[in-house]
């Protein structure tokens, strides 16, 4: 008897996830396939509007137009070469001192001044934007909200008919949603180096930006003294270094305008001169942008100029650990 109960409350928690599955059901822009969804793409353009409200009430926006305009350009050029250039898409810059970019559904997308100042090419933040225009157009932010939503339904149907029991809730929650974000940051990672590669950039940009988080990482257990290990980085669901090098290098190395536009470092350089730059918890500086004309200057005597160390400043330009100046190039340092 309590058997056929528990089969039956079973069957029907089982009959009312697949309704869900085969009733709530999209065509993804990247794939042709169908997606699990609950979010229609007007909902979707809807809920990213609103979102992006919240996110401007929270975080300001970077006070330099011309480093937004800049942004922006970048942005909307990889967007038109994207698997939904009908949307209208939104790039700001945050006026915040972490390490990170992140992207909203429906075309709202953002990277922080405290990323903005570790990276050291235009192909590099070309890269930041093309990952997250991948999550965009794979639709990704809609698909963890409709997992969430089909999710929380089947959890309180469960406790309704199982009874209430937080810790068995809690770890069937986490299950069904576990998984999702190492298979799409590979997916953001493949379509970023396609869009690079579609506007002129080597894809290999998206393996340098890649190489700035694994030095952020390799910076930071250093400087608690620990070893390291695997990448996890910033963005922790990202996979090991490897897969993604693979992944991106084997997706968009064949298309034909790969390569054909420049990393544009020293552009980029002169484009943040003057960011705003986190020293310490209470103390900020700015970036200053200057030409190395001493041969054989070392960052050790580069530090007596600036606020940073020399390992901070190797890691500010791409250089951690062990890298070297070069007379006449461009580097920073803060003040």
């Amino acid at each position: 008897m309590i058997f056929r109960r528990k089969l039956t409350q079973t069957l029907s928690i089982f009959a009312i996830s697949t309704t869900l599955v085969l009733t709530a059901c999209s065509t993804n822009p990247v794939s042709g396939k169908k997606d699990f969804s609950l979010i229609s793409k007007d909902q979707e353009v809807q809920m990213g509007k609103q979102a992006h409200q919240d996110v401007l009430k929270k975080q300001r926006p970077y006070n330099n137009t011309r480093l937004q305009s800049y942004v922006s350009s970048i942005g909307q050029q990889l967007a038109s070469k994207s698997h939904r250039s009908n949307i209208r898409y939104t790039f700001t810059v945050l006026d915040d001192p972490s390490v990170n970019a992140f992207a909203l559904p429906g075309g709202y997308v953002y990277v922080t001044t405290g990323l903005m100042a570790y990276l050291n090419s235009e192909g590099e933040l070309a890269g930041v934007l093309g990952h997250e225009i991948g999550h965009v157009t794979a639709r990704h932010g809609v698909q963890q909200a409709s997992a969430g939503m089909a999710t929380s339904l089947l959890v309180d149907l469960i406790a309704k008919k199982a009874g209430s029991n937080s810790k068995i809730l809690t770890q069937l929650n986490s299950a069904m949603l576990s998984g999702y974000g190492r298979k799409h940051e590979l997916e953001a990672d493949r379509l970023g180096a396609e869009y690079l590669a579609g506007v002129g950039y080597s894809p290999n940009n998206m393996i340098d930006v890649i190489g700035v988080l694994k030095a952020q990482e390799v910076y930071a257990s250093r400087q608690k003294g620990s070893s390291g290990g695997s990448y996890h980085g910033v963005f922790s669901s990202h996979p090991s270094n490897d897969q993604r090098l693979q992944e991106v290098v084997g997706a968009a190395k064949n298309i034909k305008s790969a390569g054909t536009r420049p990393a544009n470092r020293d552009a980029y350089l002169k484009q943040i001169n003057g960011l705003t730059f986190r020293i310490s918890k209470d103390k900020t500086g700015r970036i200053v942008v200057g030409n190395i004309k001493t041969v054989g200057l070392t960052f050790e005597q580069l530090a007596g100029k600036s606020v940073l160390n020399a390992d901070q400043l190797r890691l500010l330009n791409g250089r951690y650990p062990d890298g070297r100046l070069k007379q006449g190039e461009l580097i920073k340092i803060v003040k």
